[in-house]
C-alpha cells in the first residue's frame, strides 16, 4: 500500500520526538568531537532501529515511484534494493548529498547524506546497516551524533516524498524543533512559506 506525505510526516514526528527526550538526557554540542557524542545506550539503540528502518522504507517508496518505471533493469532494482541501488537510481535526481539542514540546538549545519554521491555511505548508515541485526554491538557503536545525522536524513527523504512531486510543499507544516529548514541549505524556502517541488 502506497502512503502519502503526511503518513511520513506524522512518522517523522514522533521519531523527532524520541530523539528530543534523548536529548533530555544527552545534551548536543556543536563540537561533534565532544565526549556527549560517544555515548551509547540502549535508548540510543532503540533510535536507531526506529529511524534507520523508516528511512529505508521511504527509500522504498522513491523507488517504487512510476517515475522511475522507464529505467533499465528497474524491476530487478525494486526487487533486490539495497543502498546502492538508492544512490544509483535516486541520488542522480534528488541529490541528497548535496542538502544541508541546520540544527536549532546546536547552530551549526549538517550535511546528512555526506558521502552518498561517492562509493562510501553516510557514516551513520554503515553502522545501522552493519549492525542492526547485533543490538549488543550496536548499543556500542551507535551515539547522539548517528541519530542526529539519521533524523536529518529522515527528514529530507520526507520532504521528497514523491506524492509531493509537482504540487507546493508548505514549510510550516514541518516541526522546527530540531532542524530549520529555512536556514538550511540548499533554502528549502522561497518566498514567505512554500516551495515548489
Amino acid at each position: 500500500m502506497t502512503r502519502d506525505y503526511q503518513f511520513f510526516l506524522r512518522r517523522y514526528e514522533q521519531i523527532e520526538a524520541d530523539y528530543i527526550e534523548i536529548t533530555d538526557f544527552i545534551e548536543p554540542k556543536d563540537d561533534f568531537s565532544d565526549p556527549s557524542y560517544t555515548v551509547g545506550s540502549s535508548r540510543l539503540m532503540d533510535f536507531c532501529i526506529k529511524v534507520g528502518t523508516e528511512v529505508e522504507t521511504i527509500f522504498r517508496e522513491i523507488l517504487n515511484n512510476q517515475r522511475f518505471d522507464q529505467l533499465v533493469d528497474i524491476s530487478a532494482k525494486r526487487k533486490n534494493q539495497s543502498i546502492d541501488i538508492y544512490r544509483e537510481v535516486i541520488e542522480p535526481i534528488y541529490q541528497l548529498s548535496g542538502n544541508k539542514l541546520y540544527v536549532i540546538s546546536i547552530r551549526k549545519e549538517i550535511a546528512p547524506f555526506e558521502n552518498f554521491s561517492s562509493v562510501g555511505y553516510p557514516k551513520w548508515f554503515s553502522i545501522y546497516s552493519k549492525y542492526k541485526h547485533d543490538k549488543l554491538e550496536l548499543i556500542n557503536r551507535w551515539n547522539l551524533e548517528h541519530s542526529l545525522f539519521a533524523l536529518g536524513s529522515l527528514l529530507l527523504l520526507v520532504i521528497n516524498h514523491p506524492s509531493l512531486e509537482n504540487k507546493m510543499f508548505r514549510i510550516h507544516h514541518v516541526s522546527r524543533l530540531v532542524f530549520d529548514l529555512s536556514s538550511s541549505q540548499p533554502k528549502f524556502c522561497q518566498g514567505v512559506a512554500s516551495v515548489t517541488f
